[in-house]
């Protein structure tokens, strides 16, 4: 039977898991990611206090706001029409899915 290799993404995750069962008191990790199944499986057993800042309620704004600043100054939108404009911070803000 032939192995399948592991992903780079299983790769991060075994390699964070073999860090953090090293037990460095000095050592202090901080791993960022779309809460992903598989992703939140691995991580959320390592640590005793997970933070997720997916759900909180100003993330979605401030992606917004960044999102209109930057279409409102790039010099090739600011020929766009405003409909195209406001319809390009709509989906860009919808689909960040929080990130």
């Amino acid at each position: 039977t032939s192995t399948v290799p592991p992903s780079p993404r299983e790769e991060v995750l075994e390699f964070v898991d073999e860090l953090v069962g090293l037990r460095l008191p000095s050592l202090h990790i901080c791993v960022t990611s779309r809460p992903e199944h598989d992703i939140r499986v691995v991580l959320e057993g390592l640590t005793e206090h997970p933070v997720s800042l997916h759900e909180e309620s100003g993330q979605q704004e401030d992606i917004t706001n960044y999102v209109t600043s930057f279409v409102r100054s790039n010099q090739r939108m600011k020929r766009w029409r405003d409909e195209d404009k406001n319809l390009v911070i709509k989906t860009l803000s919808e689909k960040a899915d929080g990130m």
